[in-house]
């Protein structure tokens, strides 16, 4: 079986998925952190803002690749919980490299 090209809505999920998981690593790691024990709030509106962008950005890319890879519903629920949680954009990738051969290696 031949792999998906580095290109096309598979590749732009998995993009953005990487960039979406570190934003919220960013936020609940470094953002929240500064503002509940050191008192600086600002880096959570900034780092905020964008982890909110890049959700729906996500979201449009998961309906974007449900639609042309034809992605189950029980795929597109379970990649939509995986941005709920830390590290769970990662652990998803890994799990679609694992059980889907079309998925581009990272």
């Amino acid at each position: 079986m031949t792999p998906a090209p580095a290109s096309g809505p598979r590749a732009w999920f998995l993009a953005v998925a990487r960039a979406e998981g570190l934003s919220l690593l960013l936020l609940m790691g470094v953002a929240m952190p500064l503002k509940r024990l050191a008192g600086i709030p600002e880096p959570v509106s900034w780092v905020g803002w964008v982890h909110g962008m890049l959700v729906f950005v996500y979201l449009i890319a998961l309906g974007s690749v449900r639609r042309v890879d034809g992605w189950s519903l029980p795929r597109c629920a379970a990649a939509f919980a995986a941005s709920l949680v830390p590290f769970g954009t990662f652990a998803f990738e890994r799990w679609l490299a694992r059980t889907d051969p079309r998925a581009p290696a990272g």
